[in-house]
């Protein structure tokens, strides 16, 4: 009797140790990284004014997508340096309780930081490309070809579909509304329906330029206004110059 409860102890301990071993080995793809991270990059966004795409961009590319050493054992995906307590590497970098604190602790860094602190004044949520220049000046990284890396990825993965939520949002407007919420959870579950895959040929969107209409690029596309509003889930015809356009 007693061996029994040996042995279905050891079985357990075993299956235990199996799991989190699975857990741990498990792997992120660049779609399945994007697709669980890009949430917490918007209300970032939402929060603080920093382009959700530079977030997820810098993270993708300092942590290759969630698959560096340092992304799995300390949950830092932005390469911060810094203090951890982790017995299983020897690293000069920060740990973080969860991949959350992680996303937080970058966008704090640039508020804190004198060099990076005055962009969050000069650009808003479309401007993904002067954020990344802003923040390859401040030194945050000393490789000269970080910031065409960085926005190489937002290009290739159309991330910055993710800095428009209806319309782009003001810094700080929509930070403590619970009502927004609600709208942000309809409006990317309405994403999603039409995220097939993470890459978008240039005939499935359009980025708005100046002097562009929505009247115009219904002609242009040989669809109609309707169609347009209701595929990227517009109240009124208003554009902003820099928005993409699913078609």
């Amino acid at each position: 009797m007693q061996q029994t409860s040996i042995g279905k102890y050891i079985m357990v301990l075993l299956m235990f140790v199996f799991t989190v071993s699975a857990t741990h080995a498990q792997k992120f793809s660049p779609s399945s990284y994007i697709a669980t991270h890009k949430e917490i990059a918007q209300q970032l966004m939402i929060e603080t004014g920093v382009p959700a795409s530079v977030i997820l961009a810098v993270a993708f590319h300092e942590s290759a997508y969630g698959n560096s050493r340092v992304a799995k054992h300390l949950n830092n995906h932005f390469g911060i340096k810094g203090k951890n307590k982790s017995k299983t590497i020897r690293s000069a970098y920060k740990g973080y309780g969860s991949i959350q604190e992680s996303y937080r602790d970058f966008v704090a860094l640039l508020q804190r930081r004198k060099a990076t602190n005055g962009l969050f004044e000069k650009y808003d949520e479309t401007d993904y490309e002067r954020w990344i220049s802003g923040i390859a000046r401040s030194g945050y990284s000393t490789t000269r070809s970080w910031s065409s890396k960085v926005i190489a990825t937002i290009r290739r993965y159309n991330l910055d579909k993710y800095d428009y939520i209806q319309q782009p949002v003001t810094k700080g407007m929509l930070a403590k509304s619970g009502a927004v919420k609600i709208q942000q959870d309809i409006l990317l579950s309405a994403m999603e329906a039409h995220d097939t895959s993470v890459d978008f040929t240039p005939s499935e969107s359009h980025v708005v330029s100046k002097g562009d209409t929505l009247s115009e690029i219904a002609t242009r596309y040989k669809t109609s206004v309707e169609v347009l509003k209701r595929r990227n889930n517009l109240t009124s015809s208003k554009l902003s110059v820099g928005q993409r356009l699913l078609l």
